[in-house]
């Protein structure tokens, strides 16, 4: 017994120590890698820029001054006289004014003389020139020094050492020395660089603040969809939901025709541009067919069918109203973006001018999205009875159809955006796997006897065909569509022969997604049946996990740069980039502070009958509130600073103007953008706290 603990003692130093030496290998080599290397840093040429350049960015150029030059001068005799009778230098004057002395009062071509002066500003620069009898000034170096110029003593004195010209013919002429000093005028005030530093650096706050307030939205939805907690409970019947899905392309022709024309109109009308009969036409029809098939619904005798019917039609006018009161509200706001041209009402007016185009432009996107939402919701309600009256065979059967005709909208959806680029030529592979995972699982289920209670073996083998189920249709999926090709070349798929149907084109390579969609759906549906329960939930928060990780991803400097392309240099290309990566971060921020909440006040609603809309409002809303507003203040602060890194590919702000500085080389006024930054964060961040203080 000793001996077997003695060797496990053993073998677990020895693990160690093993352990010890493979980290110091791995941070060896990543010293290595990373180019570490301290001989540069201590060259002297390098020292002494670096010292320089921190110098003068702790030296920002904020203030200014008016200065005037004033001049003291007094005479030199060219070559002293052989006699020995040299003049001697002037004695200093007394009083106020600045004056300068020679030592000696006269000398040789090339030989040194000193310069003394009095009464100049301390600590301000001056210089010395050499005027000759002619009248033409040059400026001397200080003997020792490669500069022009030198700065004063703090008394207002200096003393500097300069060597006498040599100009021919000048023997015994009289000469000046010339000293020039400069003396401010008027107060200090504000410098030019400080003054645009201030003005881009207000544009880069708004910058950052408008991105912040236009990601708050889509990230408080998304976060919803993004919390575990709340989707993992959301199932649905599989029938239901293939329904659903299989009446949403239709629902968007529907939307796009129908209601996109009405929500035209209805833009027109608020612009007061005018409107056409043919949406005024559809309009009507519209309302009419929901009035009758909701007087019909009101007259049958049926209770639950006049209630199905009564919420199709409500569901129907429901839409008309969304796209219309839309359409209307950016035609009310385009007319009052042309109102006002000047004063302030000019901001608000562009403001709300911008909102009016924007919603003209999405009007038909958003008019499709609500008709196949509308079209989908209805088409449930009323498939809800006849699939609670299948069993067996028939509901296997249509859910086959079903699937099939689902697998093949989902494959030709995610075929369409693979053909945009080369590597999202991937989607169709992995969706044909999504598809494909339960296949092999369901025909285990089906063909081997199951226990009544599922063993650990029994879910091993499951999960184990569940991927070779996945790999075996990534692999062919891929091999089909030829997504290698496409990976290693960087080709995209053909556009020839392509097949025309109404509002959509099909080429081969979405035709052949559409078919692997079509059998895989097919088979995975009848196999499961309208009767299964679907996790619709873990679906939504799978996907939508996904895609914030992906946008988190991508660097903001990398989405400066696309937008910058697209929308040209400026702010805007930086509101854009932000707006984009502040939606994946927020929506993981409030998504995990919804994972974390108190489950109590839930349990306590649900146990009243409260429907999962009340839940959500009562009981998750007032106690993600505190934190969502700390949050988005966080983001505020972290996009003032990201903004500065963006304005260095042309995103706007103040960024922009540092790296113009920084390029030339011009240190102190650099200092003054970074020290505007510095000041801004640290008010954002205070005035955050201060906010979460009051609110928590």
């Amino acid at each position: 017994m000793l001996n077997r603990l003695t060797s496990r003692g053993a073998r677990r130093r020895l693990l160690m120590v093993v352990a010890a030496a493979a980290v110091l290998i791995i941070f060896a080599y990543g010293w290595s890698v990373t180019d570490i290397n301290l001989n540069r840093p201590q060259e002297p040429l390098r020292q002494q820029n670096v010292g320089n350049a921190l110098r003068e960015l702790l030296s920002p150029n904020i203030f200014q001054q008016d200065y005037t030059i004033i001049n003291a001068t007094t005479p030199i005799l060219m070559d002293c006289p052989a006699d020995g009778s040299a003049p001697a230098p002037a004695e200093p004057t007394g009083g106020d004014e600045p004056h300068i002395v020679v030592i000696p009062a006269c000398a040789h071509s090339g030989e040194i003389v000193t310069v003394q002066g009095y009464n100049f500003y301390p600590d301000s620069l001056a210089r010395i020139n050499w005027i000759a009898t002619d009248g033409e000034r040059r400026i001397r170096q200080v003997v020792g020094t490669s500069n022009d110029n030198f700065v004063t003593n703090t008394d207002g004195t200096f003393t500097v050492e300069i060597e006498v010209p040599r100009i021919r013919g000048t023997s015994g002429q009289t000469h000046t020395v010339e000293a020039q000093g400069r003396f401010p005028a008027g107060l200090p005030r504000f410098s030019d660089t400080t003054g645009l530093v201030l003005e881009k650096m207000i544009e880069t706050i708004f910058l950052a603040l408008i991105a912040t307030s236009l990601s708050i939205l889509p990230s408080a939805i998304l976060s919803f969809f993004a919390a575990h907690n709340l989707m993992r409970p959301v199932r649905m019947s599989l029938g239901s939901l293939l329904v659903g899905f299989a009446l949403l392309p239709v629902g968007w022709l529907l939307g796009t025709e129908v209601l996109g024309r009405i929500g035209t109109l209805a833009v027109n009308l608020g612009k007061g541009a005018g409107f056409n009969l043919g949406a005024v036409g559809a309009l009507s029809s519209l309302f009419l067919f929901a009035a009758v098939t909701s007087s019909r619904a009101q007259a049958s005798n049926i209770s639950l069918n006049s209630d199905h019917l009564r919420e199709i039609a409500s569901k129907l006018l429901l839409a008309v109203v969304v796209v219309a009161t839309i359409g209307l509200l950016g035609g009310l706001g385009i007319l009052f973006g042309g109102l006002f041209t000047e004063g302030l009402l000019r901001y608000l007016s562009n403001f709300i001018g911008s909102l009016g185009q924007l919603v003209e432009l999405a009007i038909l996107p958003i008019a499709g999205i609500t008709g196949a939402f509308a079209v989908s919701s209805a088409g449930m309600s009323l498939a809800l009875n006849g699939l609670k009256k299948l069993h067996g065979a028939p509901a296997h059967l249509l859910g086959g159809v079903l699937g099939a005709i689902c697998g093949a909208i989902l494959m030709g959806m995610v075929a369409s955006i693979g053909m945009q680029a080369a590597w999202l030529g991937l989607l169709p592979p992995v969706a044909a796997a999504s598809l494909a995972s339960g296949i092999l699982p369901a025909l285990y289920r089906r063909f081997v006897p199951q226990p009544a209670r599922p063993t650990a073996a029994g879910r091993s083998i499951q999960t184990a065909l569940s991927w070779v189920g996945i790999i075996a249709a990534l692999v062919g999926t891929a091999a089909v569509l030829n997504v290698d090709r496409a990976v290693i070349a960087g080709t995209l798929p053909s556009t020839r022969s392509s097949v025309s149907l109404p509002g959509l084109t099909l080429y081969p390579y979405i035709t052949q997604a559409m078919l692997i969609g079509a059998v895989l759906g097919g088979l995975s549906a009848a196999l499961a049946g309208t009767k299964a329960t679907f996790p619709l939930g873990e679906i939504l928060y799978n996907t939508t996990r996904t895609i914030l990780n992906a946008l988190r991803s991508i660097e903001p400097l990398i989405m400066g740069l696309v937008f910058v392309i697209w929308v040209g240099i400026g702010p805007f290309a930086g509101v854009l980039a932000l707006t984009l990566h502040s939606i994946a971060s927020l929506g993981k921020l409030y998504s995990e502070q919804i994972e974390n909440i108190d489950s109590g006040p839930i349990e306590a609603l649900q146990s009243t009958g409260a429907n999962r809309l009340q839940t959500i409002m009562y009981a998750v809303v007032p106690q993600i509130i505190p934190p969502y507003i700390a949050f988005t203040m966080y983001r505020w602060d972290i996009n003032v600073r990201m903004s500065t890194i963006i304005g260095f590919v042309g995103g706007g702000g103040v960024g922009f103007l540092l790296q113009q500085q920084i390029n030339l080389l011009r240190y102190r006024d650099a200092g003054v953008a970074v020290l505007a930054i510095a000041i801004v964060v640290s008010v954002l961040d205070y005035a955050s706290a201060s906010i979460r203080e009051r609110v928590m």
